[in-house]
């Protein structure tokens, strides 16, 4: 790979498209009851993310694309007559996500115990959410409002279904869109980025 490459095209596709996939997929399974989205979204978030590592082979890319749909989640606060805190509580999340999968990308790649990798990083992410949920943010609903033991068998839960489709997914990795994006111009992230910011933004007035 050629080290002198511009990653900036990937780092911002990737990270529109999970702002996108936030923007959508998100909006309608934050319906649900809490914690539902949780599970299924940082499956789809890691699979953006490790996408971009195999493309960049950097760490910092994949905390970059992190960025990126934080940036995409935060145009919300744009719009007026909301709770800050709709806002603010998931662009949190979506950068602890990312930091939790810079810190274990490199090991997801190999391939030696993944589901048991992938329930790790999925109990980890999540606990890290429902940490800054109680210790920072504190929103009137949220999962750190559980009693003790649902909240410790949801986390136990969420790291099973994680470590299902993550897991899964490396073993057999559909959709793998690595080998393409690297051929990326400008016009692919402008204009993902673009709808997603419209699409973020746009579900608000709902």
């Amino acid at each position: 790979m050629n080290k002198d490459k511009s990653f900036l095209p990937i780092v911002l596709f990737y990270g529109g498209l999970w702002g996108l996939a936030e923007a959508t997929l998100g909006t309608v399974l934050h319906l649900l009851p809490i914690g539902v989205a949780g599970m299924i979204m940082f499956p789809i978030a890691f699979y953006f993310l490790f996408n971009v590592f195999k493309s960049t082979e950097s760490q910092a890319c994949v905390l970059m694309s992190g960025c990126v749909a934080a940036g995409i989640k935060l145009t919300g606060l744009a719009i007026p007559f909301q709770s800050p805190m709709s806002v603010i509580n998931p662009a949190v999340s979506i950068l602890l996500e990312s930091v939790v999968v810079f810190a274990f990308v490199k090991s997801l790649a190999k391939k030696d115990k993944r589901y048991l990798k992938a329930f790790t990083l999925s109990l980890v992410a999540m606990t890290f959410f429902v940490a800054s949920q109680a210790l920072i943010f504190r929103p009137a609903e949220g999962l750190y409002l559980l009693p003790a033991l649902p909240l410790v068998g949801y986390l136990f839960l969420n790291g099973l279904v994680g470590a299902l489709i993550i897991g899964t997914w490396l073993n057999h990795p559909i959709g793998d869109l690595s080998y393409y994006t690297q051929r990326l111009s400008a016009i692919q992230p402008t204009v993902v980025i673009l709808a997603a910011i419209l699409l973020e933004t746009g579900t608000r007035f709902f």
